[in-house]
């Protein structure tokens, strides 16, 4: 079992942190200031449970495994008016399991968005041997569902047996890794669809292709045009605004930049003080992110993170 608490006043050393526990996310804090993180872990043979609890609104983006569904739910801490968080495009809810997507999904590109107003676990379960269950049992609606679905809604005593088990677990250890694959089908098998008008599910499609585009290499080396991630995304202006607005309080565009000076500050630290020149280290990273002025490169950095890149590298 692994409990991990800290307080930040730089978002990237959560990323940093849980590299060093194997998990590689990219976290981009959605709002300003520094603030606190934990995180209760469990793992046994063929399960792995994580809650998550954070001061700031955060985006996780990589944290999808090549051997695991990564079933999620939120626990309310506080009452809110605004939704608590999103898993895959899906919005959670008290009664949801989402991340069902994560089993189309390849390695490394899923995402979730978490209030501070909410607890976020994370249930990942053997993704063979959690369909070789469901085929044995036959268990069809439930394989339909985790086909076919981002997430689902359950209001059916298993969810709440399994929200139990997990937190039980994530104090005394993973005890019998079995009942979790039980539960999930369960939760599978009874749980019912959300009805979503058609905007309303190409939306959900929409915001995974914006987190993934915003974290994109090429898309960072050679920033695109408002046009251009119009055409590469098929979608207009107004209706990139209005969802990246809605969901994530940001432009695209200035969503976009945000991830490159993320990126281009976890460079920065990366380097450290070695032999060559701060200037010329700077002025590469800068190109490599896309940024083509260093001056304004500084600025922008300056007003995201409180300090000059050369400050970043003296202080790494």
């Amino acid at each position: 079992m692994i409990k991990l608490s800290l307080s930040y006043k730089d978002p990237l050393h959560l990323s940093e942190t849980l590299a060093e526990l194997g998990q590689q996310t990219r976290i981009t804090q959605l709002d300003r200031g520094e603030g606190t993180y934990s995180m209760s872990h469990a793992i046994a043979s063929g399960v792995s449970i994580a809650e998550i609890k954070a001061s700031k609104t955060l985006l996780y983006e990589g944290w999808g495994t090549d051997w695991s569904i990564d079933f999620n739910w939120i626990t309310p801490l506080k009452s809110s008016a605004d939704p608590l968080g999103y898993c895959e495009g899906y919005e959670m809810r008290s009664n949801s399991i989402g991340g069902l997507n994560t089993l189309n999904s390849t390695t490394a590109s899923s995402w979730g968005k978490y209030s501070e107003f909410c607890s976020s676990t994370a249930c990942m379960l053997d993704k063979a041997l959690l369909i070789d269950s469901l085929k044995a049992c036959n268990a069809q609606v439930a394989l339909d569902n985790l086909t076919n679905k981002r997430g689902l809604d359950v209001d059916h005593p298993a969810a709440l047996q399994l929200r139990k088990l997990a937190r039980k677990d994530m104090h005394q250890g993973i005890v019998n890794a079995t009942k979790y694959y039980d539960l999930i089908t369960c939760c599978l098998e009874e749980g019912t669809v959300r009805r979503y008008r058609k905007a309303e599910l190409r939306n959900q499609g929409l915001l995974s292709e914006i987190v993934h585009l915003s974290h994109s290499y090429d898309a960072m080396k050679s920033p695109m045009s408002l046009t251009d991630v119009c055409k590469h995304l098929g979608a207009s202006q107004a209706s990139l605004y209005r969802v990246c607005q809605e969901y994530f309080g940001m432009g695209i565009m200035e969503m976009m930049m945000q991830v490159r000076l993320e990126e281009s500050r976890r460079a920065l630290l990366m380097q450290g003080n070695h032999s060559q020149s701060h200037e010329s280290t700077i002025r590469a990273v800068a190109i490599r992110y896309g940024f083509k002025h260093a001056g304004r490169f500084a600025r922008r950095y300056f007003t995201s993170f409180g300090e000059l890149p050369s400050q970043t590298i003296q202080a790494s």
